[in-house]
Formats: C-alpha cells, sequence, structure tokens
C-alpha cells in the first residue's frame, strides 16, 4: 500500500471519528466546550446541535470520498473533479485547523488542533498524487 492509500485511509478513520463525535454533540453529549467554539458548557443549544448533525453528514460524506480514494470503493467524481474536491477537502481541513488553533477554549484547541493537523496533512497528502 503506498503512502496516499496511507493517507486517505487515515483521513476516513479520522472522519468517522469526528462523525461519532458530532453525532454524540446532535443527540444531547454535554460535551459542548469540546466545540463550536467552546462557548458552550454541557449541552448545545437545539440550533448547534442541529449544526453537529449536518457537520455529521458532511463528515460521512467526506469518509466515503476518501475510501474512494484509497481505491477501496469506486470513485463517483470524474478524475478532473476528483482533483477539485481533494482540494477542497484540504481546504477545509486547513480552515478547520486554523479555526480551532485559534478557539478561545482551551478544551476545544487540545482535542482538535492534533486531530486537524493530522487531518490536514493527510488531505494535502491525496491532493498532491
Amino acid at each position: 500500500m503506498n503512502a496516499v492509500a496511507v493517507a486517505a485511509l487515515l483521513q476516513v478513520v479520522i472522519s468517522l471519528g469526528v462523525t461519532v463525535f458530532q453525532i454524540a454533540i446532535a443527540s444531547g453529549a454535554p460535551w459542548g466546550e469540546y466545540t463550536m467554539g467552546g462557548q458552550n458548557t454541557g449541552v448545545l443549544p437545539r440550533s448547534l446541535r442541529i449544526g453537529a448533525a449536518v457537520s455529521a453528514v458532511i463528515m460521512l460524506a467526506q469518509a466515503g470520498h476518501y475510501l474512494a480514494q484509497a481505491g477501496v470503493l469506486t470513485p463517483l467524481l470524474s478524475p478532473d473533479w476528483n482533483t477539485v474536491v481533494n482540494w477542497a477537502w484540504f481546504a477545509f481541513t486547513l480552515v478547520g485547523l486554523i479555526m480551532n488553533s485559534i478557539s478561545r477554549s482551551k478544551k476545544e484547541r487540545n482535542l482538535w488542533v492534533p486531530v486537524l493537523l493530522v487531518s490536514t496533512v493527510c488531505t494535502l497528502l491525496v491532493a498532491l498524487n
């Protein structure tokens, strides 16, 4: 297995882990300090829980995309669109890394910066391929 496939599969694991986290948040897990700026302690307000549910769907789509990049699934996109989406996912993770790096919540920074750093490297490796 080459480095790009390993990076894609690692990104799948990250995406699925984030999906589980977002589903837990959407279901009322009291982890508000670890997400969305960390300004809400305990259970997030309903509107932010809806946002977490939307995020879970987005992360599932990302997992599917990277399973295709690793050769586990058949790609749904043409090679040109696949390249565009690879770079879009890289930009998405880079923005997430920046936003979580400047979060006022130490708990959010401590949890997500390492995850997003690995995610950014993985998505970059796939995009460069």
